[in-house]
């Protein structure tokens, strides 16, 4: 897929798509199975945004953090912990007690479970001032190996893992869509909070926080491809939708309550 491709044909049909944060994170335990089947449940949900890390035995795992503590009370970073100790640990309790069989997943279960039913928008999860070529490469062997390179964008904060995957697609022969995260947040680098990160990564599209997206930035910084994240209110969505009257800019809505989106989406004319 060519993300020029990917954009061209979102604007001729008009398409904003919705994405399931992390699932439907608003009721379900992020970055679940079970968060992401509920996105399956509803057809007019096109998409959902997941996170990805390497544990210690090499596997690419679903999930937020770096650390378990907020989602499993365990103060221990997820690439210290073996796939099978991972997978003993119990990540849907914070949300509720109910969900206590809740477990993270492997990039490869998701694949294999819901194949091309998604567009699956991947963050690369790495730490400031890492690359992590492994995490690169075996995303990419898992994007190739159930065929999804025409289903697939990826997207990091770290503007140097997202150029390392560049790279890596390049000597793989395929065209992924990339995008840099920023935020004005005292967790972004200040030199990244307006999207400079671009200027290192090459990114093809770009992934603001919603804070940041008003008339002077669609002004200055429309001419990359919007996809705004965490839209979880009606106004909210509304508002980044009057940006396309006369040209789409904003391509995608990532909230945590996808079937809310789905109904303002379904609402929206240009």
């Amino acid at each position: 897929m060519h993300s020029q491709a990917f954009f061209s044909d979102l604007r001729d049909r008009g398409k904003v798509l919705v994405f399931g944060h992390r699932g439907m994170s608003q009721y379900y335990p992020e970055n679940t199975m079970l968060s992401f089947s509920k996105c399956a449940e509803n057809p007019r949900i096109d998409a959902i945004e997941l996170d990805v890390h390497t544990c210690k035995s090499g596997e690419v795992v679903i999930a937020h953090d770096f650390s378990l503590k907020r989602t499993a009370g365990l103060d221990v970073q997820i690439e210290d912990l073996s796939l099978d100790e991972i997978q003993d640990i119990d990540v849907g309790s914070f949300k509720d007690p109910s969900f206590s069989d809740a477990r993270i997943p492997l990039l490869s279960e998701l694949f294999s479970t819901f194949s091309g039913r998604f567009i699956y928008d991947i963050e690369l999860k790495v730490k400031a001032g890492q690359i992590n070529r492994d995490l690169c490469r075996k995303v990419i062997h898992l994007i190739r190996t159930y065929h999804l390179q025409d289903r697939v964008l990826v997207s990091s904060f770290n503007p140097f893992a997202l150029r390392a995957f560049r790279t890596e697609c390049l000597k793989n022969l395929i065209a992924i869509p990339t995008a840099d995260i920023f935020e004005r947040s005292e967790y972004v680098p200040k030199i990244l909070w307006n999207g400079a990160g671009h200027f290192v990564s090459r990114s093809t599209y770009q992934k603001p926080g919603i804070s940041r997206i008003d008339d002077a930035f669609v002004k200055s910084h429309g001419r990359l491809p919007i996809m705004a994240w965490t839209v979880n209110s009606a106004s909210d969505a509304e508002r980044l939708l009057s940006y396309n009257k006369e040209k789409m800019h904003v391509f995608g809505l990532i909230g945590n309550d996808p079937d809310m989106l789905c109904d303002v989406v379904n609402r929206w004319t240009r």
